[in-house]
């Protein structure tokens, strides 16, 4: 049976996708908990404890969509000594963690209390490589996109996701490669993310000198790239 997941979030389209794509991919429901958008909270909180839900910890997976920061720190912390194994804070947007340090800080309280964590940037960058987190991937096949296609006749007749955008997009697009030149596949890829656009913003991000959409188009890419070269080598 696959982990089960709680999302924090403040509302929006893009927890909307995630919370529908997991639950349907995980077989289970996901448990959702609405926190005040960071325009509605103090710059500083002093009790960040005062906005956090009680009933929160009883998922090995916790999620955190663009939360105030302070709620951030806070809630390695609010979840230690309950089910919860693993933080996942994804980065759809650079003002999503604008504080330098804050993922470094994030992590360090995470290691304090024995949870697994990690930082994707976008979500579906996300490489398992802790075991807790290597089972959320494998049991809801998220993270850096993989897939294999088999080919007849020059063509893709099949395309079966290994890991993909946890938001859903990867399962989209490989259902519209079915019947692509495999020479055309990688262009194809990329073609499929802009005709249904990733939830990614077009914001320029600092670190990576580029938009993270633009990052997630590089990912699905790559898994194009790569599955056409086992077929092909």
């Amino acid at each position: 049976m696959a982990l089960r997941v709680e999302v924090f979030h403040t509302g929006g389209r893009y927890p909307q996708v995630l919370v529908e794509h997991l639950a349907e991919a995980g077989g289970q429901p996901v448990v959702e908990h609405l926190l005040p958008p960071a325009s509605q909270l103090p710059l500083m909180i002093d009790d960040p404890e005062e906005y956090l839900p009680q009933d929160i910890g009883g998922a090995e997976i916790v999620i955190a969509v663009h939360l105030h920061q302070d709620l951030l720190v806070e809630l390695p912390a609010a979840l230690a000594g309950k089910e919860t194994k693993a933080l996942v804070v994804p980065i759809e947007s650079p003002d999503w963690m604008i504080r330098p340090g804050l993922g470094t800080q994030v992590a360090r309280e995470c290691r304090r209390y024995g949870l697994e964590s990690a930082f994707p940037k976008p979500f579906c960058a996300l490489q398992p490589g802790t075991p807790v987190l290597t089972r959320f991937c494998e049991g809801y096949r998220v993270g850096r996109p993989e897939f294999t296609i088999e080919v007849a006749e020059g063509r893709v007749t099949k395309v079966t996701i290994v890991r993909g955008s946890p938001c859903g997009l990867t399962d989209w697009a490989a259902e519209r490669m079915v019947g692509t030149p495999v020479e055309q596949l990688e262009a194809k890829a990329a073609e499929l993310l802009h005709l249904r656009p990733c939830l990614a913003t077009m914001m320029l991000d600092p670190q990576l000198g580029d938009t993270i959409m633009h990052e997630s188009i590089r990912l699905i890419e790559r898994a194009a790239r790569e599955a056409v070269g086992k077929v092909s080598g």
